[in-house]
């Protein structure tokens, strides 16, 4: 007898599997750690932010970002400008070697993306394109009733 996988079993392994294969890809590109490439995406996303802010867009521990933030310091991906207004706050941003690192990455990643797409057939493309875009509204939202709910339980 066929077993009828749910949709939220469905779901839930395609973001498995896509992370798994990210994951994968990511390592190829420099050695970027998942964490780095994490780290490297959101400022490159955001802008520069202080470290409570990225640990809070990451969803790590801010010792654990911090950590992450210091070796991509190191390795001249991250700098630390100081804010004017706060001598005690700095920013974070991308060097010029961490934008270009972030375009690396994001050019390795939109292959795997590409080549993902390849194996669907031409005609289901749209359709495919249809219920990502439904998905992530639905992930945004679900995300933004969260991030309502647990500002409100402080």
């Amino acid at each position: 007898m066929e077993q009828r996988v749910t949709t939220g079993a469905l779901l839930r392994e395609v973001a498995r599997l896509h992370t798994h294969l990210q994951r994968t890809n990511v390592a190829c590109c420099a050695g970027t750690t998942v964490t780095q490439c994490t780290v490297l995406t959101e400022l490159g996303r955001s802008g520069p932010v202080p470290l409570a802010e990225l640990s809070r867009r990451v969803g790590f521990d801010k010792s654990w970002t911090s950590r992450a933030v210091e070796h991509l310091v190191q390795e001249g991906l991250i700098e630390k400008v100081p804010s004017q207004s706060d001598h005690r706050m700095v920013r974070l941003s991308l060097t010029p070697v961490g934008e270009q690192r972030l375009r690396d990455l994001n050019q390795t990643l939109g292959g795997l993306s590409e080549r993902v797409m390849e194996r669907i057939p031409l005609p289901e493309h749209e359709g495919v394109q249809r219920a990502l875009t439904l998905l992530l509204a639905a992930l945004q939202a679900e995300e933004e009733a969260c991030t309502d709910e647990s500002s409100t339980s402080l």
